[in-house]
């Protein structure tokens, strides 16, 4: 069979996990979904999360294990300045943003496969790095992680967003949400106007004024966490 193909079982299983991702609501949802529907696809003992533009000299990080991470590698990977995690980011780009295989560093030595998001204004740049695959990532496992990125991220923002903006959601003026709802579809700042009959530089001040009630950086972000409670709010 070739590396790339899938049997209708194969695309079952993907239609499932796809699934899966998107009723990811809460942390515990995203691991038992990373360790259970997504290990169909790319089977992993780790998951790490680095997110880009941490703090007090660290970086927002988020581990997702069936076993435990190295204390050292840990604080490795949470350091601003620490080699290991500048290291797998200019991999990343130097591979052109793509999927890719990079030395863990740790005694037990090992293949990483690395991939992410960034270089995009709207969005939030993340790097993912999976650890303790069963082999060497190949082209399946290269290509697995091209097509489920957007899912994996987009879960990854619900789980780390939706919980804590719950209550202040309730804050949005129904103006803000109607900006939202248009932002939600995809609309530029001047077709939303354009629907609401108000002008852009007004639909850039509620966006505004809506990021910083949500507590979110970019447009993407405002958008899955008014999704996902809209979603939970129906259920």
């Amino acid at each position: 069979m070739d590396a790339l193909s899938f049997d209708p079982y194969d695309l079952e299983r993907l239609r499932l996990t796809l699934e899966g991702a998107v009723r990811v609501r809460r942390p515990s949802e995203f691991y038992l979904w990373a360790q259970g529907a997504l290990q169909s696809f790319l089977p992993h003992e780790t998951l790490v999360c680095l997110f880009e533009g941490g703090s007090a000299g660290e970086v927002p990080i988020e581990i997702f294990s069936r076993a435990v991470l190295a204390p050292e590698a840990e604080a490795a990977l949470r350091a601003q300045s620490d080699g290991v995690r500048v290291a797998l980011r200019c991999h990343w780009q130097r591979q052109g943003q793509r999927p890719c295989v990079h030395p863990w560093p740790t005694p037990a030595g090992g293949e990483a496969l690395v991939h992410g998001v960034g270089g995009v204004s709207a969005l939030s740049p993340c790097l993912f790095v999976f650890l303790g695959m069963p082999g060497m990532p190949g082209p399946r496992e290269h290509y697995l992680a091209e097509l489920l990125l957007p899912h994996l991220y987009m879960a990854l923002l619900r789980q780390r967003q939706t919980a804590p903006l719950a209550g202040v959601a309730s804050g949005l003026s129904a103006r803000q949400r109607q900006v939202l709802e248009g932002v939600r579809g995809g609309k530029t700042n001047a077709q939303i106007a354009g629907d609401l009959g108000i002008r852009p530089a007004t639909v850039k001040h509620h966006i505004q004024q809506a990021l910083r009630k949500l507590s979110v950086n970019n447009r993407a972000a405002a958008a899955a966490v008014t999704s996902s409670l809209e979603e939970a709010g129906r259920a």
